[in-house]
């Protein structure tokens, strides 16, 4: 039998949670898929004493895991921009790999952690951050030798939901405490609604393209709180919808990017997105246009694409 691979989750929320349920209950499954078993070493929570249902060691303390040498892969999922860039940084200089579901972090400090990673000669995978079980961040990677000419969709499901309800009739701010009380947006709804999280997640995926940071400062962004019901019938006496765009122009000399409310066609399938589905197009010269479409949002979906990664890591070790 291989020798297992020790996993150290930062974080034991929604996504946390689900990332130690799969690890339990598809044991096997990962195995042969990782070649090595995978083992939950331990989870980072705020409170111990609460139960959780997890067959792990429990801290509240993040250095508890960072500093055990006997884990291989730091899973990071508490979100955030600080403390997860010292997080990040103290796993690397402890070499071990990176996988986080974190797309403020990667997309604010892109040079600074794939620096740490390369000099560590560790991984930093973030498939999660983008569109959750969507494999968009694999396919931008594999698109090394293509030219990008638009990449363009929906990455944000909590303003697909606030646009589907305003269309049947809601106002804005009862369409924004559904989708809370759904769970689709936080407290603080305004990542969400002014699109700083759009921007985040268009900016590591025109990094990718581009093979070069493009800062989430440089997207353009409008926010969704303009949006009025009589827009969106005006939109809809045309056969059309309003969607909350993330898009990004590659010209000959510069990219231009943009997250906003934008008009789609009714029958496109941004405009029979409903709810957490992202959509993600990236046309190209060699390959023509990609299309993505599926869940980009909820426990289940984004511990698929953090367990993928882990996968990844684990069959490259010994």
């Amino acid at each position: 039998m291989s020798r297992p691979v020790r996993v150290g989750l930062l974080g034991l929320g929604t996504v946390g949670g689900a990332v130690a349920k799969a690890m339990g209950e598809r044991a096997k499954r990962l195995e042969a898929s990782a070649g090595h078993p995978l083992e939950l070493a331990g989870a980072c929570v705020r409170d111990a004493t609460k139960p959780r249902g997890v067959d792990a060691r429990l801290v509240t303390d993040a250095f508890e895991i960072l500093d055990d040498e006997s884990i291989q892969i730091v899973v990071e999922v508490i979100g955030g921009h600080r403390p997860a860039l010292d997080l990040h940084l103290a796993a690397f200089e402890r070499g071990k790999h990176v996988v986080t579901a974190n797309k403020e972090v990667v997309a604010k400090e892109w040079r600074v952690l794939h620096e740490a990673a390369r000099s560590a000669k560790r991984e930093l995978r973030f498939e999660a951050a983008v569109a959750a079980a969507v494999p968009v961040v694999a396919a931008a990677r594999a698109l090394g030798a293509v030219r990008p000419r638009i990449l363009s969709g929906l990455v944000n499901g909590t303003t697909t939901y606030i646009c589907s309800r305003i269309e049947a009739g809601a106002g804005f701010d009862e369409a924004l405490r559904e989708a809370q009380a759904k769970g689709y947006a936080e407290a603080d709804p305004s990542a969400d609604v002014d699109g700083w999280d759009a921007a985040y997640k268009l900016s590591i995926l025109v990094s990718l393209l581009e093979g070069r940071w493009f800062r989430p400062e440089q997207v353009s962004r409008t926010s969704l709180r303009s949006l009025t019901v009589d827009a969106v019938r005006e939109a809809a006496s045309r056969d059309r919808r309003i969607r909350y765009l993330a898009v990004a122009d590659f010209g000959e000399r510069a990219t231009k990017a943009r997250v906003g409310p934008e008009e789609v066609s009714s029958s496109s399938l941004e405009g029979q997105a409903s709810g957490p589905t992202n959509v993600v197009r990236i046309e190209t010269d060699l390959a023509g246009t990609l299309t993505f479409m599926g869940p980009g949002a909820g426990g289940d979906a984004t511990a698929s694409a953090i367990l993928g990664d882990v996968i990844q890591i684990a069959r490259g070790l010994r």
